[in-house]
């Protein structure tokens, strides 16, 4: 699946608490006899792919099936000492810096480096306990997960390709087109009833009718732009795309692709 020109959104979620781990044996980074905290983040990207059909329905497409899409964590860790938190300002630019590391939107960097120095913070405020009482590194956990949406629009790519199809019909008017093999019509081109619930082959027109699902009644033909009526008549191509008889066999007429897909009917 071709990933260009679709829409991304982008979710964050996270939380930051205070384990119950002693660091204290960890060798400090930095000359300092004052309380330090430990600040760990590891940020975890989850992709998902939404699929929109020309219809309007929405279905989510396998992970499995895009493993280009698949991102590992990554991770961050840094000590800084408790005095700084003290200014706010000066404290949430040193962890969006911190955060520039890991694989997260810019835009989330403020609302997690907030919640990261209210929570050193609040700890500076509780220092003096018994919980915290004698340590000289405090740490502090940051999980946070990024859910990057992918919206795939077929009918970005419908119009995309009646665009170039409009401009290819243009070109061929004026340039000399290749019509479709008349013959080919009556072999290649099958009529079906549009919405036909109770549809049965008819011995006296001894046509095919095929059963459409009712998401059919809520296409419209790509040429004239028309919806289809329920139970109306219809020609559908080889590529399976359905166009009103009338639009379809005129068009092919004059070219001999499908205006939607490209598909190349046999020419003489």
């Amino acid at each position: 699946m071709e990933f260009r020109n679709i829409r991304r959104l982008s979710s964050v979620s996270y939380k930051v608490w205070q384990p119950e781990i002693d660091l204290d044996h960890c060798r400090s980074l930095r000359s300092s006899s004052s309380v330090q905290v430990y600040i760990k983040l590891v940020a975890k990207v989850e992709n998902v792919v939404l699929y929109r059909r020309s219809d309007g329905t929405i279905s989510r497409i396998s992970n499995n099936r895009l493993p280009d899409l698949h991102e590992e964590p990554s991770t961050t860790s840094s000590l800084f000492n408790m005095s700084m938190f003290k200014n706010y300002d000066y404290s949430c630019q040193e962890l969006i810096t911190l955060l520039k590391i890991v694989n997260i939107d810019k835009y989330f960097h403020e609302i997690v480096a907030d919640e990261v120095v209210c929570c050193a913070r609040r700890i500076g405020n509780w220092v003096s306990r018994v919980s915290n009482m004698g340590r000289k590194v405090l740490p502090i956990f940051g999980d946070i997960i990024v859910t990057r949406v992918y919206l795939h629009d077929e009918r970005y790519w419908v119009a995309r390709a009646l665009r170039v199809s409009a401009m290819e019909f243009e070109r061929r008017r004026r340039y000399g087109m290749v019509p479709a093999r008349q013959s080919s019509l009556k072999v290649m081109l099958k009529r079906v009833r549009v919405g036909d619930e109770d549809c049965k082959e008819s011995p006296e027109t001894k046509r095919r009718c095929v059963r459409e699902s009712t998401e059919r009644e809520k296409e419209s033909c790509t040429i004239c732009l028309d919806d289809f009526a329920p139970g109306s008549d219809a020609l559908r191509m080889p590529c399976t795309h359905i166009f009103h008889a009338a639009c379809i066999v005129r068009w092919l007429k004059e070219s001999h692709y499908c205006p939607v897909c490209r598909f190349k009917m046999p020419t003489d």
